[in-house]
């Protein structure tokens, strides 16, 4: 923790986008509040059918990315896996493989492991609370000013993609199978919303949408597969049932100890994106 703390103070960095999958055993965001001190974490979780049409588009949009000669069309990156592209990017449950640290299938387990570690987070950024949270939490905190990072007057609430859906030209049953394979992510995705809602709240943001919405996953499988689902008052993701959505506290317990009882050492990561006083650029490493 300090030589990171002393390499920004050293640069003048105010932000850094890391891009890393978390081990089991990394202990970030860090625990302890020496560890902490002087450090704000923040994470931005996209709904995860959302990301997977992104990914489709740029396949069309990138032939050479697809993982079968006949680019574009949405199978082939549903069975790219049975062809062994196994790597991170391309596997299905991205969210939760990224902050649980796993490359095999995924268990309850890891589930609870990620939302162990977004607890950790001093800001959640989702797809619905984004331009709020920029906008009243990290623009303020940074002393950013000016419409390229931080405007106050634009409209606020999701941005809705104009492009075609990739998945317009997929068997409803096909997707269907493979929003099922997302069942994970959605959880995850749903608990996000939630500690996004509430860490806002509590800082006193007041411009967002009531959270009072029915779970992803049963929103995206009637979206896309016109199944009808029955969603009771007490599983639908509010603040009112955040203990729903809580992992185990026993859980997440025995994994802060393990994460603060690890030994000092200097992890390579990819910085994607900085922020520094005056400038902006971008590095690895």
């Amino acid at each position: 923790a300090d030589n990171i703390r002393d390499n920004y103070y050293q640069h003048g960095v105010q932000y850094v986008s890391y891009e890393n999958m978390l081990p089991p055993r990394f202990p970030l965001p860090f625990v302890s509040e020496s560890a902490r001190e002087g450090l704000f974490f923040t994470t931005i979780m996209r709904d995860p059918m959302k990301r997977l049409i992104t990914w489709l588009r740029q396949l069309q949009k990138y032939p050479s990315m697809a993982p079968k000669k006949d680019v574009g069309a949405p199978p082939d990156f549903f069975w790219s896996e049975m062809e062994g592209n196994r790597g991170v990017y391309k596997r299905e449950n991205l969210n939760v493989r990224w902050l649980s640290g796993t490359l095999d299938d995924v268990t309850p387990d890891h589930v609870n492991i990620a939302k162990c570690r977004l607890q950790l987070f001093d800001l959640v950024i989702v797809d619905t609370t984004y331009d709020a949270a920029v906008n009243d939490v990290v623009c303020p905190l940074n002393n950013w000013q000016g419409s390229k990072f931080c405007n106050s007057t634009k409209a606020r609430g999701e941005h809705k993609s104009k492009k075609m859906n990739p998945m317009n030209e997929t068997d409803s049953h096909f997707v269907g199978a493979w929003i099922e394979r997302l069942r994970p992510s959605f959880e995850l995705y749903d608990y996000a919303r939630i500690l996004s809602y509430l860490q806002l709240k509590n800082r006193g943001v007041k411009d967002i949408p009531e959270l009072y919405e029915v779970p992803s996953y049963i929103e995206t499988l009637s979206r896309f597969t016109n199944i009808q689902l029955n969603t009771p008052k007490e599983s639908l993701v509010s603040l009112k049932n955040i203990d729903r959505f809580h992992p185990p506290n026993v859980f997440c317990d025995s994994l802060k100890k393990v994460w603060v009882s690890n030994a000092d050492e200097v992890p390579y990561v990819n910085g994607i994106g900085t922020i520094g006083k005056g400038r902006i650029y971008t590095s690895h490493g």
